[in-house]
């Protein structure tokens, strides 16, 4: 999906937001729609990097001349090398007296140790190189329609959050693709000390906003989806295929608009 996405963005061009525009702001809402606190997942939701960690990994090993395959990454880039996958106590011992980078690198550098993929003078190299390769703004993309549905929400008076699990660089990336002025707030789990889906982090991010009536939008069931729920929060699955038949979904973000209206 990221290759595609991608090569769509490529081809069409900046001019292809003018269609969306225009689509939308012909929808108006017809003054219906009632105002939302309405919060935002980032990576395949709004926007995302093509390639992403296990591509990147691959690239780095193949620069210190080390052929891989998926096969032999992806368990590594899959598994629990990232902050995101733990909670509480065990957290803060992943990251205990370290980077976020090092924390990240480290336990990537030593699943590729383990499990035989490249010595352990290549593994390191890998983890120093990885956050250069990895925020370097060239491979970071919105979707088509991430600005105008925004902008088209923003509009109407919605107050729009930012909520999303990522790397110490994310408000950067999302400063250079022109999305974070849209946001009334944004709330980057490397910033604080919980990550989705602790209910603490939702309380960050709503923190003197209107809670009731808010909606999280998200493309990961587990994280957005079921940790919102737990929140008391609605909320809408977009882009990725709908598995687990969740009533409110959209295959893309303007499609979030129809499915507000019935709220």
């Amino acid at each position: 999906m990221h290759a595609y996405a991608h090569r769509a963005f490529r081809r069409a061009g900046a001019c292809v937001l003018r269609p969306f525009v225009a689509k939308i702001a012909a929808r108006r809402y017809n003054g219906c729609m009632k105002k939302r606190t309405l919060v935002f997942d980032f990576d395949m939701t709004l926007g995302y990097r093509s390639p992403m960690w296990t591509e990147t990994v691959r690239l780095l090993l193949l620069r210190h001349n080390v052929f891989s395959t998926d096969e032999q990454v992806i368990p590594i880039t899959h598994g629990d090398v990232y902050p995101w996958h733990f909670d509480g106590a065990a957290r803060a011992e992943f990251l205990r007296g370290k980077t976020w980078w090092q924390a990240v690198g480290g336990a990537i550098a030593d699943e590729l140790v383990l499990r035989g993929v490249c010595s352990r003078a290549v593994a390191d190299a890998v983890a120093k190189e990885l956050p250069d390769l990895f925020c370097d703004l060239r491979f970071w993309e919105l979707f088509p329609d991430t600005l105008p549905t925004l902008t088209a929400l923003k509009d109407e008076g919605h107050t729009l959050v930012l909520l999303t699990n990522h790397i110490p660089e994310a408000r950067r990336i999302f400063e250079h693709l022109g999305v974070l002025p849209l946001f009334d707030r944004a709330v980057i789990s490397s910033e604080q000390d919980v990550e989705k889906p602790d209910p603490r982090i939702w309380d960050l991010a709503l923190d003197g906003f209107e809670r009731d009536g808010a909606v999280m939008i998200g493309d990961n069931y587990s994280a957005d989806i079921k940790g919102a729920l737990a929140c008391g929060l609605q909320a809408i699955l977009v882009r990725k295929p709908n598995d687990a038949d969740y009533p409110l979904y959209s295959p893309t973000l303007e499609g979030i608009i129809p499915v507000l209206r019935q709220l």
